[in-house]
């Protein structure tokens, strides 16, 4: 039996331990035991030592493949059993590495040989697996313990360090240690299931396993438990931008790449806490692996402005789709495409980033060179892990580590915390320079909406022969809609009705542009109106900056005049407008170019009578373009439905069935005719 000095035994135990060493070394070999009921032959016991440390059980132990309770059995003879040390593989000991199923290992300690199981402090062994090979130990034929995967049938979970104290059976006698082992097919060890036995006096062994356990969390848990809390608390963090700013759902987006990190943290978290068992930790581990892959690229479309959107889903559905390929048993074809799909998703990500960089986006900058490292450094630790495992290469050139104090860091790992870095930095920088452009423009947009509102008339003037009946409901607070109703001195009204190209702010700046025009027109003839707003738009657009807001792309608008007269004559003329109802009838206007296309445009005036009782609707076509949820549009038909309705009535019906647009309508009805002068002498000299 070879002895490996522990390195935390003191001076005085190795010397004590070497003496052992020499002494074992002297003895002869261990005696198997013979026939059942055979009786080891007498040795007598060498005199009592001072114990101050453990002893490593290295072998030779006896092994054999197979399953069978009577090996358990103390006087089972298995002098016919291979022979093995626990430090070699398998392999080098003439034993076939890649062996499934059962497993037994057989050692008999004799007290004379080791006198530290006579007297105090009672002795306890430490007995550690590998991997998820599942272990139960037998003193004396006396079964002590068992892991939790040592079930009928058995299951593959991470296999802990075990103390077991040999007080469970009776060690007077020789003391023999049977070990049942268990590995699935899916656990590959080519050293064997069994990785050491060690045995030391009870606080020595309990502070040995305080040692392992301790140094399997540095070295395997720790730093990844750490990475998943710190990606968890990014995803709380996305999640509050998003609340605080719904229309970018790139922060929502962020939080969910964040949570699948966590996951795929979590799941071997749990597989090495012995939780999960490793068929359910596989399965989990194949899903939680491609279901991040499919969210940072939603995340990063969104975060890049939506381009090529239909590749991206393309590659989404084939990653989520990959695990069923091995799931299937196709194990050759899924790690082919499983290695081309990281590929693929690697360069989609770095190469939409790289194009948003190049459009003048820096957050795009900052996080392309932090995540091409995350990505190359987890894909060659896949590598190297894969190829260590099919024993391409050495297992030294496996995954490398890094190390903070006793913590453990893998490449993988600390690319992963570098990009999280980035990932928060931009994503606060974004935040706030969208916070800050948001008031800016609240700011301007509550200017906007204030000029406007002087603009806009609220109260419609009164007329003996009129009712008047106006709604104005802008999509974005401010609108491209206007309208006037001017009263003029031979009792006749002038109404206006139009829509600027465009919404929001740039909208309402040319329409407010257009409505002080108007109110400074001096003609009261509706084309000649027309003609004079076409210049001053055309004006206000080729004069860039004259305006605020009103500085980029040129911008047109569609106008209605109609100059009504006491007697219901009325002079029209038309701008590219929507033509206005009479009593639930389109009127026909002759069609024009809007405001703002072209500076020889020409409007012509129209003549109609209205009846007492007829009622006159003028709308803007957000009434018209009004879309439900289903995309279907409120239409021309339920326009002339509803025409013959209130102004109110008309405009609130268009928002309720979905507004995209802003809403204006006004709505004349005539009560009667008068019998002052003639509208035709009121036309001649107004």
């Amino acid at each position: 039996m070879r002895i490996v000095l522990p390195a935390n035994v003191t001076l005085g135990a190795r010397l004590i331990l070497a003496g052992l060493a020499i002494l074992f070394a002297s003895a002869p070999p261990t005696v198997a035991q013979g026939a059942a009921g055979a009786t080891p032959s007498s040795v007598s016991s060498p005199a009592s030592f001072t114990y101050h440390g453990g002893l490593t059980l290295t072998g030779p132990w006896r092994f054999q493949a197979g399953d069978d309770p009577r090996w358990a059995d103390p006087a089972f003879d298995d002098s016919a059993w291979t022979p093995i040390t626990l430090d070699k593989p398998l392999s080098d000991q003439g034993i076939d590495p890649y062996y499934t199923g059962y497993a037994w290992y057989r050692l008999r300690i004799d007290p004379r040989q080791l006198p530290l199981l006579i007297g105090s402090p009672p002795l306890d062994l430490l007995v550690s697996g590998r991997s998820a090979a599942q272990l139960a130990v037998y003193i004396n034929g006396v079964e002590c313990f068992r892991t939790r995967g040592l079930t009928d049938p058995p299951h593959s979970y991470q296999s802990p360090p075990l103390a077991v104290p040999l007080s469970c059976a009776n060690t007077a006698g020789p003391v023999v240690l049977a070990i049942r082992t268990w590995a699935g097919t899916d656990v590959q060890l080519s050293r064997g299931p069994l990785q050491s036995v060690e045995i030391g006096h009870s606080d020595d062994i309990a502070d040995r396993l305080a040692q392992v356990s301790s140094r399997n969390w540095d070295q395997h848990l720790i730093a990844g438990l750490i990475v998943s809390l710190l990606f968890l608390s990014v995803a709380l963090l996305g999640a509050v931008l998003f609340l605080a700013q719904r229309h970018h759902s790139e922060y929502l987006w962020m939080a969910l790449l964040c949570l699948s990190v966590t996951a795929n943290g979590a799941v071997p978290l749990l597989f090495g806490l012995a939780i999960l068992p490793l068929t359910a930790f596989s399965i989990l581990n194949l899903f939680t692996g491609r279901i991040f892959m499919a969210v940072t690229l939603e995340f990063v479309l969104r975060f890049t402005g939506g381009r090529h959107r239909n590749v991206v889903r393309a590659l989404q559905v084939s990653v989520l789709l990959l695990p069923f390929v091995s799931l299937v048993g196709l194990e050759f074809i899924y790690e082919v495409l499983s290695l081309s799909a990281q590929v693929a998703f690697c360069g989609l990500v770095c190469f939409l980033l790289y194009r948003s960089w190049r459009r003048g986006s820096l957050e795009a900058a900052v996080m392309l060179l932090p995540f091409f490292l995350a990505a190359t450094a987890s894909s060659a630790d896949t590598f190297l892990d894969y190829a260590a495992q099919k024993q391409w290469v050495s297992e030294q050139l496996a995954s490398h580590r890094f190390y903070l104090g006793s913590i453990a860091f893998t490449t993988s790992i600390l690319a992963f915390t570098v990009f999280l870095a980035s990932l928060i930095a931009v994503i606060l920088y974004r935040f706030v320079r969208v916070s800050q452009d948001e008031q800016r423009s609240e700011a301007e947009i509550a200017a906007a909406r204030s000029v406007q509102s002087l603009l806009i008339p609220t109260v419609l003037p009164s007329h003996r022969n009129f009712v008047l009946e106006s709604a104005y409901l802008p999509i974005n607070g401010v609108g491209g809609d206007f309208f006037q109703v001017i009263p003029l001195k031979d009792d006749s009204l002038l109404i206006v009705v139009g829509d600027v190209s465009g919404k929001g702010l740039q909208a309402a700046m040319s329409s407010s542009t257009l409505v002080g025009a108007l109110r400074n027109e001096l003609s009261h003839d509706p084309a000649t109106i027309l003609d004079h707003l076409n210049h001053v738009l055309l004006g206000a657009v080729a004069s860039p900056g004259a305006l605020p807001g009103l500085d980029s792309a040129p911008a047109f608008a569609t106008c209605l005049c109609a100059r009504i007269y006491p007697d219901g004559h009325i002079v029209i003329a038309n701008a590219g407008h929507l033509s206005p109802y009479r009593d639930g009838r389109e009127m026909e206007l002759e069609p024009n170019l809007p405001l703002g296309v072209i500076a020889a445009s020409e409007y012509k005036n129209l003549n109609f009578d209205l009846s007492p009782g007829d009622r006159l609707v003028f709308l803007s076509d957000g009434v018209v373009e009004a879309a439900n949820a289903q995309g279907e549009l409120f239409g021309f038909e339920r326009t002339q439905q509803v025409s013959h309705e209130s102004a109110r009535y008309i405009a609130q019906t268009a928002k309720h069935f979905g507004q995209t647009d802003d809403i204006t309508v006004v709505s004349l009805y005539f009560a009667a005719r008068t019998t002052s002068r003639s509208s035709r002498d009121l036309a001649a000299n107004p």
